[in-house]
C-alpha cells in the first residue's frame, strides 16, 4: 500500500519522473522531481519524502544536505554497485545503470511497504 506516500526524484531524467507518476500516482502516491537542490532549500519535517530516488554519480551528497533526509529510505542509481552494509541493507536499494524501470518500481514499492522505524 503506497497511498498517501511521497517519492522525490532528485534531478535524474524527466522520463524517470513520468514513469513513476504513471505507476505510483494511481495508487495514491505523490511523485515530485527536484532539480539541483541547494542547502538553503529547506523542506520541513512534515514534508519529508517517503523515498528519495537519486543518481550516485552527481547527487549522492545532495540528499544529505536536506535536514532529516539521512533517515529517508533511498534508491540509488549509479554505475557502481555499492556493497550493502547492515544499516544500508534495509533502507537503501542500489540499481546499476543501465537499469529497467520495472527494477526501480519494485525497489520503491519494496521500501514503501516496509514498516518505518522511527528513532
Amino acid at each position: 500500500m503506497v497511498n498517501g506516500q511521497h517519492v522525490v526524484v532528485l534531478d535524474g531524467l524527466h522520463e524517470t519522473e513520468e514513469v513513476l507518476k504513471a505507476v505510483l500516482e494511481p495508487q495514491g502516491c505523490r511523485v515530485n522531481r527536484i532539480r539541483k537542490p541547494q542547502p538553503g532549500d529547506v523542506i520541513t519535517e512534515n514534508e519529508l519524502p517517503s523515498i528519495v530516488v537519486l543518481h550516485d554519480d552527481d547527487l549522492a551528497a545532495s540528499s544529505s544536505a536536506q535536514p532529516g533526509w539521512n533517515e529517508v529510505p533511498k534508491v540509488v542509481i549509479g554505475s557502481v554497485k555499492v556493497p550493502a552494509t547492515p544499516e544500508t541493507d534495509q533502507s537503501t536499494r542500489f540499481l546499476v545503470q543501465p537499469f529497467q524501470y520495472a527494477e526501480l518500481i519494485d525497489s520503491i514499492e519494496s521500501l514503501l511497504n516496509q514498516p518505518r522505524s522511527h528513532q
